[in-house]
Order: structure tokens, then C-alpha cells, then sequence
């Protein structure tokens, strides 16, 4: 038999499909070359591992739309492990499998069993019912609308960034049209569906095995980040820019360890920190409203009174056989002068002048014009909408006529919202369209920023002193001493961890005058610990990193690993921070790397990075197994700081670190040699002796 026949006789049609599409089977010669055998009909792949080649993509494909479905948290996608097998033994998946036995149990089948149909898509094949098997995992609605990137937030400028910055909806990806011959493989009776195993895992790391236990535990991940969203970064639904209001302490807690247990980061006053910034954005924003009103005010509806006033004044004056004309002066203020000097930033200063401008003239008011009475009230409404409690002076005469004597009467210097002409009646006066006042916007003062949880300014000179002297009285010592080669290797009261960079254990912390660090029912930040780590949370080492000027950027490290590698526990210890100097991106401050206390995010991601530049005093508490590292100190003074590290207990058995906490490594630096007294001390004790 010639060598072509073989292909010639898998090419026929083999059967039909309940709707009477041909199906055809397939050669391994013809997949590699990825020649389609008959156009118009459903394939059979008899071959076990060319099958389980097409499940394996269509497990990516299934997979990927399962994760685009659900939304981020953290700046993280959900996972779907996807696993397509079939009765002959055929599978293929998204994941390597655990261990040899599954293989083996997945390869195993019965060959006569009927398999499901594929199609030749793009020069390969792919299983025919894909497009309806996507067609069935439906986007999961959320209210998070274009959601902030937290990837941009670099640092605490960027959380006032400019509405570009907010990222689009992502695409639709894999997008498999539904044809008929797709739907002739997915209605068929005789050729069944692939077995599809799903789990979803969640951004935190949690597993689920339905769909709608994952719904359900994404609806929780998007109200932490409503929640964080709106506390932390004063962001409502879709992007909307709240109010800069002070959240209650309670609020402030729970979105604190909201971020917390996302990001792994806890900054203390940190739902504070926008509203400084976005109180600016709101003043600026009233201003820019208030000066349009004021523009469509002084364009349009002012001009148009003025015009109403002088025809009502030159048809009063004909009727009453007078006229009435608007006198000029130095000394008064017009209609137009008096728009010039409206002012949106302090009303209260305008009426005080227009007021005093006010006092050196005072007349009555022209009984003989009723008309004009009604034209005056209504220049106050039109005034009163901009924010003007009085009106300004208009000066009036009225002439009876030429023949007779008669004296001039003048318009009161001031006009005030009280006074009223209680000879006319109101329904003579000509209705005219006021503008609305904004009362809704105003200016808003700047807020005190709150004190609790935090270190006092005498508190942080305390340790400032103690910190500096502390490393002036070792480095005496080891210069006295000649232990140069062996500060490299580190003492047990101070390590170098890096160039300019050294990790100091003093003993005044040990005192009762330090109790306020170390005491745990004094230490203003232990309502955070309590509620990260429980009650029984315990102090296990304390110490400060000093920087020194010119300190090179540290190495990305981890303080600690996770206690269990194979699945995501619970935070078991923290750092405080407690820098004694106002960060800026200057003296160096500690760089953080956003989820990386989760297993399998460990490794530093730019743009996952956060800086927080906090004041003096200010705790900075994070999860101990979180990514981070201390930036390069650019500054001419030194940058001192404060940890703390506190540790849950759990069977009796609390959390020690004895690679970072172990004395044992490091050689005894002993007594401090004491530093003689300078010529200034020496001079002022000779005078106290005498």
C-alpha cells in the first residue's frame, strides 16, 4: 500500500454529529504541519498525548479567563488552577501535579471510550467547545469602577495624582467567537464534554473549589478596598475625591488592618495624610467655582440689571414729570465700581468697607419713586447671591421739574437687606432670573493632626540622645581600643548592617525612664499590636538603626521567612518603626515592596514599591515577613530609628529570630572606655571648685 494512503483514509469522514456534521480523525503528520484534513468538519484526535497537548491549552485559556473574572486586591489576580481530563485517559492542566500517583491515576482510561471534538483554529487544534465553556464564566460585577493602580503610588505625593493616572477597564482577552460547527460539538449527544476540575485561589492565598464560594470571598476583598479606598486615600466608588472630613478612630482601625493584611503595611495617622493635601485640591476647586459664578454674574445678569434700573428710572421720571438721573462722584461707588471689588476669599471685608465707605453720608430714601424702591431690592438679591450682605451706595437725584424750586433727594448710603419699601407692593416689582449661590461649597481650615498612638517631642529627644550617645561612647571605645578589623564583624551592642549603616542594642532601653517604649500597657501604639497579633502579643527585641550621611541603599531582605512554606499563615510577628527624625526622600527612609509577606511574592517588584515618609515620632508597624529595604541617606545628618518587635504567643511557645536577635554571634565589646572631658568642661568644673 502506498505511503500517502494512510492519510488519505483517516481524512474520510468517520461519522457525523447529531446535526450532520462530518467528523473526521487526524495523523500526527498532519498536526505537526498543522494541515487542517477537511474544511467544515469536527476532528478526532485518537492519539492520548496530542489530547492532552490541547487540554493543557485550553486549561491556560480557562484559567485565565477565570482569573480576569474576579477583580485584583492589592494589586494582585486571582489563580484558577484548571484541569481537562477525559474517560480515555487523556488530562492536561494549568499546574504541574503534586505528585507521581496523580499522574498515574490520570492516565489511566478506557481507549474505546468516546472523546470529546476539536476544530482547527489557527493552524492548530483546539478543543471545539472552549468558546461555550468561556462563554459561561461571566465577569464578576464589582464597585471598584476604574480602579486606582497601587502600583503608582511611590510615595505619599502620589496620592493626590491627576485623573490619568486612574487605569482603564482591562480588555477582554481570548475571545473565541461561537460558530456553527462549535455548537454542533457542543450539542452532540455521542461525543461528551471534557471532566473540568477548577480551584480558585484568592489574592490572600486562600483556596476555594466553587465558583460561588470565590464570588463570595471577592465580594469581602472588594469592600476592604472600598474601605481602604475611602479612609486611607479619601477615594469613594468609580474614583469619586471625598470630602477631606477626619475619620472616626474606630474607621480608621478597621481600614488600617484592612490594609494591613493586603498590603502588610500599617502606617499610624496614615487616614490623615491625604487631607492636608486634598483640603488644598477642594479650596482650590470652591475658588475656581465661586470665580465662575462670579464671571457669569459680572458678564450677563449684573449688565442686564443695570439696564433694567435705568429704563425704569427714565420712565418713572416722564410719568411723575421728572427726572431721575445716577449721578458720579469721587467719593460714591457705582454699581460697576462696586462688582470690581467683590471678593469670593472674605465677603465679611467687603461689607466692613463698603459699610464704613457708608457712614460719612446719610439721606432718605425719595418717596416719590416707587419704582426705583423696587429696583434697589432687586440689585440687593442680585448682590446678595455673591455673597454681599449689603449693597453698595447709590447716589440719586430727583428733579420735579424746571420750572419749580424743588431740593434734591438722595439715596441712603447703604441699603441693608432688612429694609423695605412699605408703600409699594411687591407684585409691581419685575420678576428677573437670581443665580443660585453655591452654598454648598466653602472654604475649609486646615485640620490639627492627631497625637495618639505616637511619640511626644520630649519622648523623641530622649531617645535621640540616648541613640547618638550610644553609638558615640562604642565608637570611642573601639577607636581607644584599636578594634577596627573587628567592628566589621559586629559587637553584641552594635552591628553594621551595610556601608554607613548600624544596628545598635542600648541598655538605657532596659530602664523604667524608657517604660514608654518597652512597657506594653504604657506604649501608645499596643492597641495595633493587640488587634494584628491578639493579646497576648509580647515584646521579644528592641534596638535602633542608625544612618549615617552617605549610607548606601541596603539590600531588599525579609526579617524573617514564613514559619509554614507551603501554605499562607497568619502574621506572627511585626516591626515598629519609630523614625526620630521627619522622613524625606533625602535621609533615606525604608522602602517597602507591597504583598510580599504573601508565599510566592516574596521577590522585589518596582512597581509594587511604597515609601512612606511619616514625621518624627510617627510608628511605622509591619508584617515581618514583608520585603523591604533602607534607602541611601543623601542628607548631612544622621537618620536614627527606633524598632520595636513584638511576636504572638501560640502554645506557649512565643516567636524568637536567633539569626537577628542572637548575641552568641557576635564578640563582647565589654566596659565602655569613658571619654575624658573636653577644655570647656574641665574650665567649667575649676569654676564650680572654686
Amino acid at each position: 500500500m502506498p505511503r500517502h494512503s494512510k492519510s488519505t483514509q483517516t481524512s474520510k469522514i468517520i461519522s457525523h454529529t447529531d446535526d450532520g456534521t462530518p467528523i473526521v480523525n487526524v495523523t500526527l503528520s498532519q498536526i505537526r504541519k498543522g494541515q487542517p484534513t477537511k474544511k467544515g468538519a469536527l476532528v478526532r484526535i485518537p492519539q492520548v498525548a496530542e489530547r492532552s497537548k490541547c487540554y493543557e491549552e485550553a486549561a491556560k485559556v480557562i484559567g485565565e479567563r477565570e482569573a480576569l473574572a474576579l477583580p485584583y486586591h492589592g494589586g494582585r489576580m486571582w489563580k484558577c488552577e484548571v484541569k481537562l481530563s477525559d474517560a480515555a485517559g487523556a488530562h492536561g492542566s494549568n499546574f504541574t501535579l503534586k505528585s507521581a500517583t496523580d499522574t498515574e491515576s490520570a492516565t489511566k482510561g478506557r481507549k474505546s471510550c468516546p472523546t470529546p471534538l476539536f476544530r482547527w483554529y489557527r493552524h492548530s487544534l483546539q478543543l471545539a467547545t472552549l468558546p461555550h465553556i468561556l462563554e459561561d464564566i461571566v465577569e464578576v460585577s464589582h464597585k471598584m469602577g476604574n480602579k486606582k493602580k497601587w502600583i503608582s503610588l511611590s510615595n505619599d505625593d502620589d496620592l493626590d495624582s491627576s485623573d490619568e493616572e486612574w487605569e482603564e477597564p482591562l480588555p477582554s482577552q481570548n475571545v473565541m467567537e461561537i460558530s456553527t460547527l462549535t455548537t454542533s460539538a457542543y450539542e452532540d449527544s455521542t461525543h461528551p464534554l471534557p471532566f473540568i476540575t477548577r480551584s480558585w485561589i484568592s489574592p490572600d492565598l486562600q483556596r476555594f473549589n466553587t465558583r460561588k464560594a470565590a464570588i463570595a470571598h471577592s465580594e469581602e476583598l472588594v469592600e476592604r478596598d472600598l474601605l481602604i479606598d475611602r479612609i486611607l486615600f479619601g477615594y469613594g466608588k468609580n474614583g469619586v475625591r471625598l470630602r477631606p472630613v477626619k475619620p472616626a478612630r474606630k474607621a480608621a482601625l478597621e481600614a488600617g488592618m484592612a490594609r494591613f493584611l493586603r498590603d502588610g503595611l500599617w502606617i499610624v495617622g496614615q487616614e490623615e495624610m491625604w487631607i492636608e493635601k486634598r483640603r488644598e485640591i477642594y479650596n482650590r476647586k470652591t475658588m475656581r467655582l465661586l470665580n465662575q459664578d462670579k464671571q457669569n454674574l459680572n458678564g450677563d445678569h449684573l449688565q442686564s440689571t443695570l439696564s433694567g434700573l435705568t429704563s425704569r428710572q427714565e420712565s418713572s421720571s416722564e410719568n411723575s414729570g421728572g427726572s431721575c438721573a445716577v449721578e458720579k462722584s469721587a467719593d460714591d461707588h457705582t454699581v460697576r465700581e462696586a462688582d470690581k471689588n467683590l471678593s469670593i476669599n472674605s465677603p465679611s471685608n467687603k461689607v466692613a468697607s463698603a459699610t464704613s465707605r457708608a457712614s460719612d453720608e446719610s439721606s432718605d430714601w425719595p418717596k416719590c419713586d416707587r419704582t426705583f424702591g423696587s429696583s434697589k431690592r432687586l440689585l440687593e438679591a442680585v448682590l446678595q447671591s455673591n455673597g454681599i450682605d449689603k449693597c453698595v451706595r447709590i447716589k440719586v437725584s430727583v428733579n420735579e421739574s424746571t420750572d419749580s424750586n424743588v431740593k434734591k433727594a438722595k439715596m441712603p448710603n447703604t441699603v441693608t437687606p432688612n429694609d423695605s419699601d412699605a408703600s409699594w407692593n411687591s407684585e409691581h416689582a419685575t420678576p428677573t432670573t437670581i443665580p443660585k449661590p453655591r452654598s454648598r461649597l466653602s472654604y475649609i481650615e486646615p485640620l490639627p493632626l492627631s497625637t495618639h498612638y505616637r511619640l511626644n517631642s520630649e519622648q523623641i529627644e530622649k531617645c535621640y540622645a540616648a541613640c547618638i550617645g550610644h553609638y558615640e561612647r562604642v565608637m570611642f571605645t573601639v577607636k581607644a581600643r584599636s578594634l577596627h578589623h573587628e567592628l566589621s564583624d559586629g559587637f553584641d551592642v552594635l552591628r553594621e548592617r551595610g556601608k554607613g549603616r548600624y544596628d545598635m542594642e542600648l541598655p538605657e532601653f532596659d530602664t523604667e525612664e524608657y517604660s514608654f517604649l518597652t512597657d506594653s500597657k504604657i506604649a501608645a501604639w499596643m492597641p495595633i499590636i493587640h488587634k494584628i497579633l491578639g493579646d497576648d502579643a509580647i515584646l521579644v527585641h528592641k534596638g535602633c538603626f542608625l544612618s549615617l550621611p552617605g549610607s548606601e541603599t541596603q539590600v531588599y531582605h525579609q526579617d524573617g521567612v514564613h514559619l509554614n512554606k507551603k501554605f499562607q499563615k497568619p502574621c506572627h510577628a511585626v516591626n515598629v518603626f519609630i523614625p526620630l527624625v521627619d522622613y524625606d526622600m533625602t535621609n533615606g527612609p525604608t522602602e517597602f515592596c507591597l504583598g510580599s509577606h504573601y508565599i510566592g511574592h516574596e521577590n522585589f517588584v518596582k512597581e509594587m514599591v511604597y515609601t512612606p515618609c511619616v514625621t518624627a515620632g510617627t510608628p511605622v508597624i509591619f508584617d515581618y515577613r514583608l520585603g523591604h529595604r533602607g534607602l541611601r541617606n543623601y542628607s548631612k545628618n544622621c537618620r536614627p530609628v527606633v524598632y520595636l518587635t513584638y511576636s504572638s504567643v501560640a502554645s506557649g511557645k512565643e516567636f524568637r529570630d536567633s539569626v537577628n536577635f542572637s548575641r552568641k554571634r557576635y564578640r563582647k565589646l565589654g566596659e565602655f572606655v569613658e571619654k575624658p572631658p573636653s577644655r570647656e568642661e574641665r574650665a567649667k568644673r575649676r569654676r564650680l571648685e572654686e
